[in-house]
């Protein structure tokens, strides 16, 4: 009897460690509803990959027939569109810590989950060719809505419509791709690149020296509030990732939580680039996902976003002020307004709606992002990453004139999803709101805004 008393006993015992380890890795905590990163590439609720999240068109809210009649009320008569460029290969200074995973675990793991061209110098940032077909589409998809008024800019007036790129190999290339659907025939001006150093619209932050200060002045922020969320994330996130790992190569694997965020990163390359979701993203369930990105918005939201420096709601002042003057223009003369395109970075984007405040139109924006916050506070911010600059990116401001009323509208667009600002009632709203939005945030003097001295560094400083 003992010795059946004891393998019962023991039966029990395996069986409460089955048990746990079910509840511990065969469910998501918090929200049960989300999909796996096994879902096709257009899967949006699983995909949060920060920066390296591939772009998204939810074609289900949009009719195939949207295109818009060149003469019907209320018109399109300008456009300005701002866009980050396409999917990319690592930058050199990313590839170190890849090289490093690459080397730790290419032992174990399935050879196709090592790319050699993630880690090749020559591939430096450069556009991938996913990128390419991401640019095209949205191009494409923009002619044929808008085909009419896009026909016009490049048949009628070389001079009505202007393209500008960052002096990135990935902006330019954006720009050609974008620019070869929308003018085949080059009849428009070429595209005109911007050098760094003169850059106040695109590449903005390498044109303003006071930034740099402002950055390195949020660091030891950003460290704690880091430091906070790994106390709090770090070691359930490493147990599920290492058990996953296990589990795959039947080996037992430390990771610390910076191993676990290039591993991370390697998912979002995988799925940009390659709309690969069965190798590095594997090992990550769609919490660890949802933590992983809080991690990077913290750093994000302040190193470019409104929870650190306030010159980041400066940054993009310069580009605003192009802007609203060209719109002055085209109300006082429709037919001959000059529509602009952009193909920038994500921080260009992150600049924009810092100045716009979309953090607090897009989600719950007045609390900064911690380290220490709940999960519900994290699922409401209005600024994530991989909603606000996936790869290709884009924001546009379209303008309108209704002729019967003799009113100007303005249409905003995040990702080609129309964004109300406080004021609008509908897609279409009068110009007076988006003039009101930017009252006192334009007509900046750069120069003066980015030189550094004791009061610029005070103030920039401020929070």
């Amino acid at each position: 009897m003992t010795g059946l008393y004891r393998r019962l006993a023991l039966a029990l015992v395996c069986s409460l460690i089955f048990y746990s380890l079910l509840r511990l890795y065969g469910t998501h905590r918090f929200d049960s509803t989300y999909r796996d990163t096994g879902d096709s590439r257009d899967s949006g609720p699983s995909l949060k990959l920060s920066t390296k999240t591939p772009y998204i068109y939810n074609s289900a809210h949009r009719p195939a027939n949207a295109s818009i009649k060149p003469d019907s009320d209320p018109i399109l008569i300008q456009m300005h569109y701002i866009s980050r460029h396409g999917a990319r290969y690592p930058n050199i200074h990313s590839m170190d810590p890849i090289k490093h995973i690459y080397s730790m675990l290419s032992p174990y793991v399935p050879g196709a989950w090592i790319k050699p061209e993630l880690v090749n110098d020559k591939q430096n940032g450069v556009l991938a060719p996913s990128g390419e077909k991401e640019i095209s589409s949205i191009a494409k998809r923009m002619l044929q809505k808008h085909h009419g008024f896009i026909g016009n800019l490049v048949d009628q007036s070389r001079d009505r419509l202007e393209m500008f790129s960052s002096e990135w190999q990935r902006s330019q290339e954006s720009a050609r791709v974008f620019r070869n659907v929308i003018d085949p025939d080059n009849r428009t001006h070429p595209v005109t690149v911007v050098p760094a150093i003169n850059d106040t619209t695109m590449a903005i932050r390498f044109a303003c020296p006071l930034w740099s200060h402002a950055r390195d002045q949020s660091m030891p922020e950003i460290s704690r509030e880091i430091q906070t969320f790994d106390s709090i994330h770090g070691q359930p996130i490493q147990t599920q990732v290492s058990h996953r790992l296990a589990l795959l190569t039947k080996h037992a694997i430390a990771l610390s939580i910076g191993e676990i965020n290039t591993i991370y990163t390697l998912c979002g390359y995988d799925k940009s680039l390659f709309n690969e979701s069965n190798h590095w993203c594997s090992l990550l369930d769609t919490y660890t996902l949802e933590l992983l990105e809080l991690r990077s918005d913290i750093k994000y939201s302040r190193v470019y976003g409104p929870y650190g420096s306030n010159l980041n709601r400066r940054m993009a002042c310069s580009l605003f002020t192009q802007i609203s003057r060209g719109i002055d223009d085209a109300i006082r003369d429709p037919m001959d307004a000059v529509s602009t395109f952009r193909f920038a970075h994500a921080e260009t984007v992150m600049f924009i709606s810092s100045l716009l405040e979309l953090e607090s139109v897009l989600g719950s924006g007045l609390r900064p992002i911690t380290g220490n916050m709940t999960f519900a506070q994290a699922q409401t911010r209005g600024f994530r990453t991989s909603t606000l600059v996936p790869f290709s990116s884009n924001v546009a401001i379209e303008i309108y004139h209704d002729r019967v009323a003799q009113t100007f509208l303005f249409k905003l667009l995040l990702n080609e999803e129309p964004v109300l600002l406080p004021g609008c009632k509908d897609a279409l709203c009068s110009v007076d709101v988006l003039r009101s939005r930017l009252a006192g945030k334009i007509g900046c003097d750069f120069q003066k805004v980015c030189a550094v001295d004791s009061t610029s560094l005070a103030a920039a400083a401020q929070l």
